[in-house]
């Protein structure tokens, strides 16, 4: 059975002006539409929904106007129809007006808390002692220079200390800095500070992007149960989480808000004006701010934020093809969003020519946007006039844009170098995790970073190109941004974090669709004018049901969150190589250059931000690291790094031939294996208990020298003790004709001398002797 309007109101009372409201015109007139009644398109949803107000062909009339008006007397009975009855009102208008419900607030809460902990819960990872642990390589990139800017700041209105960011940064993420920089100096800008920002950062985009996702679902589905779906789905896409995980200061998870912003106002933008009458209400205006904030933000945040604004070309350029299809203007329909994007090309504009961030070519982007905008708008319009179809208008739109790309090519050829040097790096395919795509068999990326989120999607969107191709423009906005993010992560894996908000928003449709098909939900609305649905409380065996369901299509990426998430924990074997060599520099007071750490690039950041700060660059490491390790010349391989390198850490590779300076260090400490002789200048520091991460400092050795038969063979060992465990160390020489022997020894400590007949002396060596170089003689 349905609710009584009597339960309804009684439940949700805030309701019951907006009834009396429909009751009232209900009596009056046979049929009505909604722009008869004084009723914000919010509650009349519910009335709608509730079943209090019915469609009655193309126009509304109450349902049962007795029942009705005896509720509002007070002398209805409150009935429930298997505890489904308890709706959770608006949690938020989404014609930009608030109105908050707590109920419908709290479970909003309840699904952003489950992103939220989905982003957390290696807190400990994170926040080891004294220390903030940022995840993975590039973060500390990042770290770096907040850290440089605060240091040269005397405040948060010093934007001048920006001055000090290299081209690297003005011409990479210059907005994403600069953002982290200022809220940093909010609290003291202090390195502590700068630290707790950077790790919380990811969290914060994560939250502010799943709320946008909710209004985004709920506006073009005019459903609350896709949108606390689609924040769910959001919460377990592997490869949204990681990417927004605690302490993963990466520059991707600073795009995310910007992208579902600018998605969110062209929904607004586009679904508010129907008409020139709808231009003088605020709504299409605030949207406009919104798109022209959200695309500048795009391209001043990354380099390859210009990509970001693909979808919003297609959703102009669909648009006009919905317009014409349906004999009206363009130039009313897209008003707002031309002028969104123009305001978006002044502040991309003004900020380049102002503080010189991003290239020219970057910050046109949103100049370019317009401009295509307004062309494909004046066609559309031109095209209406004078009777043009559908087909012929995308025919011209087609050779309008082959013209634009010959005009780009020959008449601007620097830039047009600039742009294929970009393109370039877009199909690149090296050893960098991200530059693989989404369907490489190596990878299974498919599923490895959106688990089943994909194939839940795939049919939605489908429907949804469907759906916009009948006139639903928040259908083509969510289907444009889908299908075109898909396509780049397609390219390359790193755009799998801005595809996952609106694979989530399809995935989340298709949850409540089968949802319904099942029979433990209502049904998707089919229309924009059926109102808005809204989430009623289930039954037991309902919630049960829905559980199971959400298992079904959510369970490999709960499954992978946490271990895509560990991928870029920093080790335990890392961290304590780290600060082993930051103790040990800070005994011996040396300090940048003279403690660099050489190590492989994927974690060289981590290392030298801990033991110098400096951890700008890994390109020493990763050209210098590998030639190293792999070396079977010790001679070479130390007058290579002598000079530059304080330390060297080596971790698990494939190399296994002996004589390598991997496997003399990583597996032998230095000391003689077999006929392969001991190494003289790496000291031991730190071997993680596993085994993966040893730590040597490059330290010119203390000459243990004294006399023997003559060509005698020598040996020198002694003892390295290593936190709770202890390496043997071993070195031989030959003495000269004349019966002299000199050998170099990276550990000090007391040596055992044993020469070919068995005679045995002890040696010390002191610390100061290893770090200094110098001579020791055995008696």
């Amino acid at each position: 059975m349905s609710d009584t309007p009597g339960a309804v109101l009684d439940d949700r009372p805030e309701l019951r002006d907006a009834a009396a409201a429909a009751l009232a015109v209900d009596d009056e007139r046979d049929g009505w539409s909604f722009d008869d009644i004084p009723v914000d398109s919010g509650q009349f949803g519910e009335l709608v929904s509730a079943g209090i107000v019915e469609k009655d062909g193309g126009e509304y009339r109450v349902a049962d106007p007795d029942a009705v008006r005896a509720a509002l007397d007070g002398d209805a009975a409150v009935a429930t129809d298997s505890g489904r009855d308890v709706a959770v009102g608006d949690a938020l208008d989404v014609d930009l007006n608030v109105d908050l419900d707590a109920r419908a607030t709290g479970l909003l809460a309840a699904a952003l808390a489950v992103v939220v902990v989905a982003r957390t819960y290696a807190v400990g990872s994170i926040y080891r002692g004294g220390d903030i642990v940022l995840s993975s390589n590039d973060p500390y990139y990042y770290r770096y220079y907040v850290e440089q800017v605060a240091a040269n700041a005397g405040g948060a209105a010093d934007v001048g200390a920006l001055s000090v960011l290299p081209s690297a940064v003005t011409k990479g993420e210059p907005l994403m800095v600069a953002t982290l920089w200022w809220v940093a100096s909010l609290f003291g800008g202090s390195e502590e500070v700068i630290g707790h920002v950077l790790a919380w950062y990811p969290v914060v985009s994560a939250l502010v992007t799943a709320a946008l996702l909710y209004l985004l679902a709920v506006r073009v589905t005019s459903d609350r149960r896709v949108g606390l779906a689609s924040v769910l789905f959001l919460a377990f896409v592997p490869g949204h989480a990681f990417r927004t995980s605690l302490g993963f200061a990466d520059h991707h998870a600073f795009d995310y808000p910007w992208l579902a912003l600018t998605a969110l106002a062209l929904v607004v933008a586009l679904t508010t004006v129907t008409d020139r009458a709808s231009l003088r209400r605020p709504q299409p205006w605030v949207a406009a701010v919104g798109i022209g904030v959200g695309t500048a933000g795009q391209v001043l945040a990354w380099e390859a934020g210009p990509l970001l604004l693909l979808p919003a070309g297609l959703v102009v350029l669909g648009q006009t093809l919905l317009d014409v299809a349906n004999d009206r203007s363009s130039l009313v329909r897209t008003t707002p969003v031309l002028a969104g994007v123009g305001l978006g090309a002044v502040l991309a504009g003004a900020v380049h020519t102002v503080v010189g961030w991003q290239t020219a070519l970057v910050a046109s982007a949103p100049g370019l946007l317009t401009g295509g905008t307004l062309v494909v708008i004046a066609t559309a319009e031109a095209a209406r006039r004078v009777g043009g179809t559908v087909r012929q208008l995308a025919a011209v739109d087609g050779v309008l844009g082959i013209v634009a790309i010959v005009v780009f090519r020959f008449g601007f050829t620097e830039q047009w170098g600039t742009f294929r040097n970009r393109l370039d790096t877009l199909f690149r395919s090296d050893a960098i995790a991200e530059t693989y795509g989404l369907f490489n068999t190596d990878a299974f990326g498919f599923l490895l970073l959106l688990g089943l989120t994909l194939f839940v999607a795939l049919p939605a969107m489908v429907w949804g190109v469907d759906l916009a191709r009948r006139d639903r423009s928040g259908w083509l906005v969510a289907g444009s941004y889908a299908w075109v993010l898909l396509g780049l992560a397609a390219i390359q894996v790193r755009f799998v974090g801005e595809l996952a908000p609106f694979l989530a928003l399809f995935a989340g449709l298709a949850f409540v669709w089968v949802a319904s098909w099942v029979d433990v939900a209502r049904p998707v609305l089919a229309a924009e004018d059926e109102g808005l649905r809204d989430v009623l409380v289930p039954d037991r065996r309902a919630v049960v049901s829905l559980l199971v369901l959400f298992l079904l299509f959510g369970s490999l990426g709960m499954v992978q969150v946490p271990v895509k998430t560990s991928q870029v924990l920093v080790e335990d074997g890392t961290y304590g190589a780290a600060t082993t060599i930051e103790a040990d520099a800070a005994d011996r007071e040396i300090n940048h250059p003279e403690n660099y750490v050489l190590s492989r690039w994927g974690q060289n950041r981590v290392y030298n931000y801990f033991v110098s700060g400096e951890s700008r660059s890994y390109s020493y490491a990763r050209s210098t690291y590998g030639p190293f390790v792999g070396t079977t010349d010790p001679g070479a391989a130390y007058s290579q790094i002598s000079g530059r390198v304080g330390y060297v850490v080596t971790t698990g590779t494939e190399i296994e031939e002996p004589t390598t300076m991997y496997v003399r260090l990583h597996q032998q400490f230095g000391s003689r294996n077999g006929d392969v002789d001991g190494l003289a200048h790496y000291r031991p520091l730190f071997a993680s208990e596993d085994g993966s991460h040893k730590a040597f400092a490059v330290v010119p050795g203390g000459t243990i020298q004294g006399t023997a038969a003559p060509n005698s063979t020598v040996s020198v060992t002694t003892t390295v003790a290593l936190g709770d465990r202890e390496v043997a160390y071993e070195r031989r020489t030959s003495a000269t004709r004349n019966g002299e022997f000199s050998v170099t020894v990276p550990n000090p400590g007391t040596y055992t001398v044993t020469t070919a007949d068995g005679e045995e002396t002890t040696v010390e060596v002191p610390e100061q002797t290893v770090y200094g170089g110098g001579n020791v003689t055995v008696e």
